[in-house]
């Protein structure tokens, strides 16, 4: 007689407990349907989602080999669940969590009868702060997850890695949490890095209760030294559960220091709009004393973006407080759950000093695109917390991302609070003052190669940088769009084409073409380039190349920025291409892109400068290769013994008579 399975898994479970993907956990299901030793039947079969007893599941695995997970029985809890549970069910997911972290305070759990766990849930927490309601709950209906929640336990290897891995599998079950997801590590890793910088020495952390893994990431980052601090509300349970388990003491909220840092992630829930997340956010900074500060990610199109009038009066009312002192918009990528979604980092918090509102100073930056890389983080981070400081810190700061603009300018801002935040150079730049000196030694450094430009040491105002939206509106500069070809046009005869992957190498520039006729008559609209072109690109990373000589076929997703002619605003197309070269790249950053400019009357010497500049190094590419191929020659014909190499020195000293 058989017996009802006390783990189900699916074939997604499958493929965790084996350690492969999910289509090679279907593969076998078919192909081993009627082997010698057949894949287990399902238990249930719902529509494209089979269930098997997971028990079997994992004999199967440990008999026949297959999969990458010699431990497969032991971590079968880790990759199922039990008939009656979801991962979807926030109630029940409490309770699994809540039988887990009284299993890390009490040994052999599930050696008690039902009344000795509640007991013990009783002691554990006296003031139901954490995990007591849960466990009565539980008891209520039997407590039938209470061998599971130690299957998981030991499949997790302890406590803290068991709710971490119901935390991970909540989350995958709620995809549809939107902004409000889990961040992944690079995002809770700045986050961290950011709290612990301004944290300084022995303040209160208020950490976020609707996100378990940053609060817990936080946590292990400030150490002992620091008070924690959670709110009250449901939310705090999951997170005090995830603290308790990894032995992070948590403060009494009437304990707080006289000094504290909140810690907020906004939107807490997925129906939480636009102006639900500034409220939020203006909540949090009326709270501030006037030693606090605030750490805020959420999402850039609350936090940093153009948004609705009223919504915009909103956020103007939040910077008017004069406590915010950094704004950085980051990447798309970093919530699991809205991968195209940028998100946005704010600090709040009093400057230094007795600073007048009308006189504070904001720190903004642009990462769109930027890889949030241990070196990145630590600069931005650097960056905006060098805003808390004073004017002498300010001026003593070496800045790699950040600008700094008056706050009440953002505060009169339509647009993107960043939108002035220009790329800053990787290398350190000399003082103008310095350059003319610095000019002659350069050119005297290539004399050989190159007549030296014509300069006058005498400074001249130079147009602001501008983001390419405004040059397009002001009508320095169009965009036109790339053209989406049928591979089957292109050959080895014909008009040029420039692909994306061609920006990466631009010698490779002419491989690709289309016979004439054959585009006209597929694309008769389609405008050929004209030289002064910049072609660009904006992913996988931001890339241009100019074509000095137009006449080409810009293949979509390239594109072109054309400079007007009559109306260039100082554009030049060598440094709109050099400042789009490593700009923040993805969908619609282009937009946001700062060029810099020159003089009008800087403009034709320049262009001619570049271009002889440009000349010279064509050919001393050239005669490179020349002498690479030299080189190559000279070791085939010594290795294969088709000639002898003469030493000349040995021959002269032979015919020394002496």
């Amino acid at each position: 007689m058989s017996t009802a399975p006390s783990l189900l898994i699916d074939l997604a479970g499958v493929a965790r407990l084996a350690g492969v993907q999910r289509p090679v956990a279907s593969m076998w299901r078919s192909r081993f349907a009627a082997a010698p030793d057949p894949f287990p039947e399902p238990i249930a079969d719902e529509g494209d989602r089979p269930r098997f007893d997971a028990e079997q599941i994992a004999d199967w695995l440990a008999r026949t080999g297959h999969g990458n997970n010699p431990e497969a029985r032991a971590d079968a809890a880790a990759a199922a669940t039990p008939p009656d549970f979801s991962f979807s069910d926030a109630s029940a997911v409490a309770e699994l969590q809540a039988l887990i972290t009284l299993q890390a305070q009490i040994d052999a759990l599930d050696d008690l009868s039902h009344s000795e766990i509640e007991k013990a849930a009783a002691d554990t927490d006296a003031h139901d702060q954490s995990l007591r309601r849960e466990i009565t709950a539980h008891v209520a209906r039997g407590a039938p997850w209470l061998t599971f929640a130690t299957g998981l336990v030991d499949a997790a290897y302890s406590p803290s890695a068991a709710l971490r891995l119901v935390n991970r599998r909540h989350a995958a079950s709620n995809r549809a949490a939107g902004s409000a997801g889990s961040l992944v590590a690079d995002a809770v890793a700045l986050v961290a890095d950011t709290t612990l910088a301004l944290a300084g020495n022995n303040p209160t952390v208020m950490l976020d209760a609707s996100d378990t893994e940053l609060s817990s990431a936080i946590a292990t980052a400030l150490g002992d030294d620091v008070s924690i601090v959670l709110p009250s509300g449901v939310d705090s349970r999951r997170v005090r559960r995830q603290l308790l388990v990894d032995g992070h003491w948590v403060s009494d909220a009437a304990e707080r220091a006289s000094r504290s840092v909140t810690v907020a992630r906004v939107p807490a829930d997925r129906s939480e709009d636009v102006s639900a997340i500034l409220q939020s956010v203006d909540e949090i900074s009326l709270s501030l004393r006037h030693s606090d500060a605030a750490v805020v990610v959420g999402p850039a199109r609350a936090l940093v973006d153009q948004l609705a009038p009223a919504d915009e009066r909103a956020r103007a009312d939040i910077l008017r407080s004069g406590r915010v002192r950094g704004i950085a918009r980051l990447s798309t990528g970093l919530v699991d759950s809205a991968v195209r979604e940028s998100l946005a980092l704010w600090i709040l918090g009093e400057p230094k000093g007795e600073v007048p509102p009308a006189h504070r100073i904001t720190a903004v930056a642009d990462l769109t695109g930027v890889a949030l890389t241990p070196a990145t983080r630590a600069d931005l981070i650097s960056d905006l917390v060098a805003g808390m400081g004073g004017g002498r810190d300010l001026r003593a700061h070496q800045f790699r991302f950040a600008t700094f603009v008056r706050t009440t300018s953002l505060q009169a801002r339509s647009g993107s609070l960043v939108a002035s935040a220009t790329r800053k150079p990787a290398a350190t730049t000399e003082e103008a003052a310095e350059l003319p000196a610095l000019l002659d030694i350069a050119a005297e450094a290539v004399r050989a190669d190159l007549a030296p430009i014509e300069i006058a040491p005498d400074q001249h105002d130079v147009p602001r940088a501008a983001s390419v939206a405004e040059l397009i509106r002001d009508g320095h500069v169009r965009r036109i769009q790339g053209t989406r070809l049928d591979p089957a046009l292109l050959g080895s005869e014909g008009l040029v084409v420039v692909t994306a992957s061609d920006l990466d190498e631009p010698a490779s520039i002419g491989s690709a073409r289309v016979d004439q006729l054959a585009f006209a008559g597929r694309h008769p609209s389609t405008q050929l380039t004209r030289p002064g072109d910049v072609i660009f690109r904006t992913s996988p990373t931001a890339a241009a190349w100019v074509d000095t000589d137009g006449s080409k076929i810009v293949a979509y997703p390239a594109r072109v920025l054309r400079i007007t002619t009559a109306d260039p605003g100082g554009l030049v197309p060598e440094i709109v291409a050099a400042d789009i070269a490593g700009a923040p790249a993805g969908p619609g950053v282009w937009k946001r892109w700062m060029l810099r400019r020159v003089a009008p009357h800087t403009v034709t010497p320049l262009e001619r400068a570049l271009a002889e500049i440009a000349t010279a190094r064509r050919d001393l590419e050239a005669r490179a290769a020349q002498l690479a191929h030299y080189a190559t020659l000279i070791v085939a014909g010594a290795t294969s013994g088709a000639v002898t190499m003469i030493n000349l020195d040995h021959a002269a000293g032979a015919a020394d008579p002496r």
